[in-house]
């Protein structure tokens, strides 16, 4: 398993293996935010990618041969950097969270990761839903905000939401998500907008 993992997802091969499983590199986000690739999570596994491609062959009899004589532990860390490649957490709505239980399981925290910036995660929400954010990091802005055109806001939200350590929803612990559920005040009502409708399509 490990060297057709290692094939497809360190050497981008798709043949030289007779194991047939298939891998497919989760390579989609920047489309739908443009600064993804500067982030520390994409930087930091850029480079342990291209380490372990320096490292392995990619000939495929001599990375099977080399994967024979590769400790376990070893063994074991190039699987979950392949297998790390291939997940994928993209989602229509804010309030879906496909890899929720696998967040929790490695203790994941965003902070250290992310940060919300107008092109990874304001452009892609509604005027409402970034009003929204607003209200959790810079309360007395919201009214200020809510006469600007989504480009400003989303433009503003990014400087204001800076040093905060504000995360949406999707991206905190699910504890927390339910404290600020059961304990959030709700927002005043206003004529409907037609930017409302619009959802988060991913977050980088």
């Amino acid at each position: 398993m490990a060297h057709r993992l290692a094939l497809r997802v360190i050497h981008d091969a798709h043949y030289g293996s007779p194991i047939n499983i298939t891998a497919n590199p989760q390579d989609r986000l920047e489309q739908y935010a443009p600064d993804v690739a500067e982030a520390p999570a994409a930087v930091g596994m850029r480079q342990v990618r291209e380490a372990w491609a320096d490292r392995l062959p990619s000939d495929p009899e001599a990375l099977f041969t080399e994967l024979l004589a590769m400790p376990q532990q070893e063994l074991l860390s190039l699987l979950a950097v392949c297998v790390g490649f291939t997940v994928t957490a993209i989602a229509s709505r804010e309030d879906e969270a496909p890899a929720a239980a696998l967040a929790q399981a490695v203790g994941l925290d965003m902070h250290a990761w992310w940060t919300p910036t107008a092109a990874g995660y304001f452009d892609h929400v509604s005027k409402a839903k970034a009003l929204e954010g607003a209200q959790a990091f810079a309360p007395g802005e919201v009214n200020r905000l809510g006469k600007l055109k989504k480009a400003q806001i989303a433009s503003e939200a990014e400087r204001l939401a800076a040093g905060t350590g504000w995360l949406p929803a999707m991206f905190r612990a699910q504890e927390a998500v339910a404290v600020d559920v059961a304990g959030a005040e709700p927002l005043a009502e206003g004529p409907a907008d037609a930017e409302a409708q619009e959802d988060a399509h991913a977050t980088a």
